[in-house]
């Protein structure tokens, strides 16, 4: 089964009252992994102990003694992170697995070919086929950012029944490509042929749950846009035609296409990688138009999203009060109310923080990402259960930033269709 529930709709809760009634109602359970991002890892035996459910956990994280021992521990649940589950498959023989009942959190993170969770798809489908046990996968985000990336989690709970059992037969049936390489001719995204959504969603609505409340939270989207100078704008141009930019002081060049968004996106922020890896101020435009946001807010608390690491150095220098919220203690002080001005990366603070709708109202995006995914999951850190104020998110839009946007908007209404077409 695939949960598909919104941010604050309680996946957490779902998925300790699924292992208890799978173990003691059902008895058809022994053990129950689950696998989350490192720091929700705690939240399960919290939100079981809050229901009163009578679950036994132990953690397995940390350094490697410490994981053997939670393996060892004779409890009902054993939880561990992303990074260590790859690990846990390769420790524990076949003849000693005991885990009848996975539960993958985030399972938008699952992957299948050569990007960021393509070793835990491995891992997961290795567990399918040699221990077939119960598997529920739970996401916020469950309509990827292309349906190309819907293949990977179906399969791995139907074994190709429904879409194949090869991506190439998907993509001949569903797909069409959205974007070629100039020097080669393959495509390097896919995207839905005109027609095709019903169909696909069709054959796998059967394989989820879907939880989308209305938790009358009120969320303002807001764009500022900001006007860059001339020659900015003219290398950021030449950068997209040519994949090259001449600055008087430096050259920057990109590799591919992919490679040029991401300088061009840069640009727009104000300081960019250059060919010798060294970052380059270009201009302080977006800082600027950031500066005059906080003075308009008079005060009150803000969160700030990035994207590129030469971003996090420049706006800390720039804005001595700011507080980097994804470090352990500046959570704890943003959670306590001691942050006006928090820092965040939507990597690093996407899953598992609540507490900041309490002190946090504001949300100013520097760079957005491309994720629509982390763009929602940061968000809704503020924009949850508990927040007693209109959530305000303001999007500094600068040059390429306005595409970027307009692809988020695009994958909103794909997400949101299909929570409309599984709970419809």
């Amino acid at each position: 089964m695939y949960l598909a529930a919104k941010p604050g709709s309680g996946k957490t809760a779902v998925a300790v009252h699924a292992a208890h009634s799978a173990m003691y109602d059902a008895f058809a359970v022994r053990r129950t992994l689950v696998v989350a991002p490192l720091r929700v890892v705690p939240q399960f035996a919290a939100e079981a102990a809050a229901w009163g459910l009578p679950l036994t956990f132990a953690h397995c994280i940390g350094p490697e003694g410490e994981r053997l021992a939670a393996l060892a521990a004779r409890t009902d649940v054993l939880v561990t992170s992303h990074d260590h589950f790859p690990w846990l498959c390769r420790t524990v023989k076949a003849s000693e697995w005991e885990f009848d009942f996975v539960v993958y959190d985030e399972a938008d993170r699952l992957r299948k070919g050569g990007r960021q969770g393509s070793v835990g798809w491995k891992a997961m489908d290795a567990i399918r086929r040699k221990q077939g046990p119960r598997i529920m996968l739970m996401s916020g985000t469950p309509r990827p950012g292309t349906a190309h990336e819907l293949f990977a989690p179906v399969y791995l709970l139907d074994g190709g029944q429904r879409l194949g059992k090869t991506l190439g037969g998907f993509r001949a049936a569903y797909l069409e490509p959205h974007k070629v390489d100039r020097n080669t001719g393959r495509p390097f995204s896919w995207r839905l042929r005109a027609g095709m959504e019903g169909a696909l969603y069709g054959r796998i609505e059967d394989l989820f749950y879907a939880v989308s409340p209305d938790l009358g939270i009120q969320m303002l989207e807001i764009d500022r846009h900001v006007d860059l100078p001339a020659e900015v704008e003219r290398q950021i141009d030449r950068l997209r035609r040519e994949l090259v930019a001449d600055f008087d002081w430096t050259e920057i060049t990109a590799a591919s296409a992919g490679v040029a968004a991401g300088k061009m996106l840069q640009l727009a922020g104000g300081a960019v990688f250059d060919d010798d890896g060294q970052v380059t101020e270009v201009h302080a435009c977006k800082v600027d138009a950031l500066r005059e946001l906080i003075e308009e807010l008079d005060g009150e608390p803000l969160v700030v999203g990035y994207w590129y690491t030469h971003e996090r150095e420049r706006l800390l220098r720039e804005f001595p009060a700011m507080v980097d919220i994804t470090t352990p203690k500046g959570l704890a002080d943003a959670k306590a109310g001691r942050v006006q001005l928090g820092l965040l990366h939507p990597q690093s603070a996407g899953h598992g923080i609540d507490g900041l709708q309490h002190h946090f109202a504001a949300f100013a995006w520097y760079t957005l990402p491309f994720s629509y995914g982390l763009y929602e999951q940061a968000v809704r850190r503020l924009a949850r259960s508990g927040q007693a104020e209109t959530v305000r998110v303001f999007r500094l839009l600068a040059g390429p930033d306005v595409l970027v946007r307009e692809a988020l908007d695009r994958k909103r209404g794909e997400q949101e269709r299909f929570y409309d077409f599984l709970t419809g």
